[in-house]
């Protein structure tokens, strides 16, 4: 099968749909590919956004896709792009179904992957009973006994906004010897945020709690844990397209979600633009990244058929 569509969307999470939805609208003829590889494939629930809270995320791209459903101009592959390249001042994409796709204009949508910490039942416990955003996940877990995972500086910023802000009942277990400054050292001693050095050598998460397996074979439960996950970019396509990124891995966007790359825009978590400070990652945020690409992109190709109209002069 060989296509050939205006927009080409990589990435089916919600940034991607929102930005197939609003090119849908508009009547524009585009492809999603979708490899169902969301970053937040393994969490229970989706909060912070309006209308939708608690929303499970399976539930949520499901509701988008029926949605989609709509628009006979949008079409849908459930499949990973293999790689891309351009041809003509066109990018052609290979699928692992053995599609051939093209498309004058991509938006990449592919997200990241969280690097988690090499604890035995960590994959399991992520998105349950382990998170890595006390902002999203704290209210459902306020006032109950806590643990912050992790040795670096940012890990203990973490504690201390969870002790803030969700419970004070929270251990900052670092997993092995911390790397805190002095000063760090000082600000947890004030807040009486127990330190524990121990390596965990196991996790499992239950129902209700988390339990620990430190080195010492002593066990330590929690309802939950927050960790201060590192990742990395999902799809090497970042990488073969040539596109500029951040210090921490992400695609340097303009605040059109443009890439340095011409005629390719990226958007939710795998994209920041230059100029944006912190390391807050939401689906609302997402949404809204997908929204303005395409609705900037849609803008752009009908100035440019505008423009290139020859329409001759009155007399």
């Amino acid at each position: 099968m060989e296509s050939h569509f205006e927009v080409a969307i990589i990435g089916g999470g919600p940034a991607g749909l929102a930005a197939a939805q609003l090119l849908g609208r508009q009547r524009r003829r585009i492809v999603l590919l979708d490899d169902h590889q969301q970053r937040n494939g393994a969490a229970r629930s989706v909060h912070m956004l309006l209308g939708r809270e608690g929303i499970t995320p399976a539930d949520l791209i499901l509701t988008g896709r029926r949605e989609l459903a709509k628009f006979p101009n949008v079409s849908i592959l459930s499949t990973r792009a293999t790689n891309v390249r351009v041809q003509d001042a066109e990018f052609v994409m290979s699928t692992s179904v053995g599609c051939r796709i093209s498309a004058r204009h991509l938006i990449l949508a592919t997200g990241v992957v969280d690097q988690l910490p090499r604890i035995p039942g960590v994959d399991s416990a992520y998105g349950k009973r382990l998170f890595h955003c006390p902002l999203c996940d704290g209210f459902e877990v306020r006032d109950q006994r806590l643990v912050v995972i992790g040795g670096t500086e940012q890990a203990a910023f973490m504690a201390a906004y969870v002790h803030d802000r969700t419970s004070q009942d929270v251990e900052l277990c670092c997993n092995g010897v911390p790397s805190f400054s002095a000063e760090t050292l000082s600000r947890l001693d004030q807040l009486r945020i127990p330190i524990i050095e121990d390596e965990v050598v196991g996790m499992q998460a239950g129902a209700d709690e988390l339990t620990l397996t430190m080195g010492n074979h002593e066990k330590s439960s929690y309802r939950a844990g927050f960790l201060s996950a590192k990742y990395r970019q999902r799809s090497s396509l970042v990488r073969e397209l040539g596109c500029a990124t951040r210090d921490d891995g992400r695609v340097q966007v303009d605040h059109f979600q443009r890439s340095s790359v011409p005629n390719v825009l990226a958007v939710g978590d795998m994209a920041k633009a230059i100029s944006a400070t912190g390391n807050m990652t939401f689906v609302a945020t997402a949404i809204a990244s997908g929204i303005t690409a395409a609705a900037f992109l849609d803008e752009e190709i009908f100035a440019s058929s505008w423009n290139e109209q020859n329409i001759p002069a009155a007399p």
